[in-house]
């Protein structure tokens, strides 16, 4: 009984993040013929394609561990590992591109500032997932890895929904509130089930959140402002 429970909060939460992403990107991607928005570039395209993906992949894998499918879900886990890999590609790629955009960027940044924010979060995504692969044995801590995983790459999704409630003076506020949110989710879960919280969502979560308000600091200091130029450069 206690295993079912535990399942179905990982299929809940997979299936959650998918609705929340379908929503933030309905506009400019999902939905976008239906709108008057800007035409995006191929890589944008690729990196829209593998990031649905995985999303898609990750509410699958929940559900077949909801069934107690074992046997397939080990076997989709060698396409996860290949859509992992091309969303830290396609994420890396699109971040560095974006830092030679001529536009202002959320909380008055410019974009050789702002591409710090992006840079870290695909970072901390592709440590995650490749610690959450290389301890796939370990239940316990592949789950909790690939969810925070997921929660790690919230920013994009959020900064969209962001812009269509016109809330951008909140910006930095409602991004570390969204995956504090998601944390606490996990946080609860665990606690209702066996009154502890696994060090994966305590700490990794903190390291996660404390990560959000640093990212904002360190991208206006002129020595990130100066790497920052060298990657616009690099167009």
């Amino acid at each position: 009984m206690v295993a079912v429970v535990r399942n179905r909060f990982y299929a809940a939460f997979a299936i959650a993040i998918a609705v929340f992403t379908l929503v933030a990107f309905a506009r400019t991607y999902y939905l976008r013929y239906w709108f008057d928005v800007p035409p995006i570039t191929v890589l944008l395209h690729l990196h829209s394609i593998v990031f649905t993906a995985w999303v898609v992949l990750f509410v699958i894998q929940t559900r077949l561990i909801a069934a107690q499918n074992y046997r397939t879900h080990m076997q989709l886990g060698i396409a996860g590992i290949v859509v992992a890999t091309l969303v830290v590609i396609f994420g890396f790629a699109t971040a560095i591109v974006s830092a030679s955009a001529p536009r202002v960027r959320p909380m008055g940044l410019n974009s050789q500032q702002f591409v710090l924010v992006p840079l870290v979060a695909i970072t901390f995504f592709a440590i995650l997932v490749t610690a959450a692969v290389l301890l796939r044995k370990r239940a316990q801590l592949h789950k909790r890895l690939m969810t925070l995983a997921m929660i790690s790459v919230l920013g994009p999704p959020i900064a969209r929904l962001i812009f269509v409630t016109n809330t951008g003076k909140y910006f930095a506020v409602i991004q570390i509130a969204v995956p504090a949110v998601c944390l606490a989710w996990c946080l609860v879960s665990d606690w209702r089930k066996s009154r502890i919280v696994h060090p994966v969502y305590s700490i990794g979560g903190a390291i996660l959140l404390i990560s959000l308000p640093v990212r904002f600091i360190l991208a206006q200091t002129p020595q990130w402002e100066n790497v920052g130029r060298w990657l616009a450069g690099m167009q």
